[in-house]
């Protein structure tokens, strides 16, 4: 049996679209202040830097979750003092935008569906339609206004069913392994890895979960697309 045309595109938001690796050192910077306070005593940001390391090791969702429990456990009151933080901040201020996504997309856009599947706040919405992008964008919500958030299944499932095209004939673009890649290839998508930010050196766990191509710019996406979809019979 052949494979089925690629159709439409997810791509992410951070790492694919926006270069968003100024959140970690003010991440960390926060963490460093605000963690003696409730663990009693100094953090490193060596020591910080280092619980994130395991968190993309040990492919946990979360990062910045990850690294809070690393300190405070098993303190879930002190857990959600910080997370807290987390989750009231966009993080929009530390968007750099790549200028080569609204050619790239506009291109894209001319023979493929295109998808944002981000695990952003609602507010990223408006930051991207600013900088003229999500006029080639079919799908353009982000995880916080539709229940799931990656690496759920039900996520990727849901951005397809609005589309109304299979997720064989979908390709996501992303920067993880675990929230972008795995869950993709689970379900039979095609997946393609943005080697950038905190993840870029993520272990491969398994073949199974090898993604079919990876790229170090946004540039090379178009002529990446092309060639899977020329490889499909």
């Amino acid at each position: 049996m052949s494979e089925q045309k690629i159709k439409a595109i997810f791509l992410d938001v951070g790492g694919p679209i926006v270069d968003d690796s100024a959140i970690d050192p003010y991440w960390n910077n926060y963490l460093k202040e605000n963690l003696p306070g409730i663990i009693g005593r100094e953090v490193t940001l060596e020591e910080i830097e280092e619980a994130n390391r395991q968190s993309v090791a040990c492919y946990a969702p979360s990062t910045y979750s990850f690294t809070i429990w690393h300190f405070v456990q098993p303190d879930i009151d002190a857990f959600w003092k910080l997370r807290k933080h987390l989750i009231s901040h966009t993080f929009i201020p530390f968007y750099k935008f790549r200028p080569e996504a609204v050619e790239v997309c506009r291109e894209l856009s001319q023979d493929y569906t295109l998808a944002i599947a981000a695990n952003q706040h609602n507010a990223t919405v408006a930051y991207l339609e600013e900088k003229g992008l999500l006029q080639y964008f079919t799908f353009k919500e982000m995880s916080e206004a539709i229940a799931y958030s990656k690496p759920d299944l039900r996520f990727f499932m849901y951005i397809a069913d609005k589309l109304r095209i299979p997720l064989n004939q979908c390709v996501m673009v992303g920067d993880r392994q675990d929230n972008d890649i795995v869950p993709a290839k689970k379900l039979k998508m095609k997946a393609i890895r943005y080697r950038t930010g905190l993840h870029k050196d993520q272990k491969i766990r398994l073949p199974m979960e090898m993604p079919d191509a990876e790229i170090f710019s946004l540039n090379e996406l178009p002529a990446v697309i092309n060639d899977l979809q020329n490889s499909i019979n």
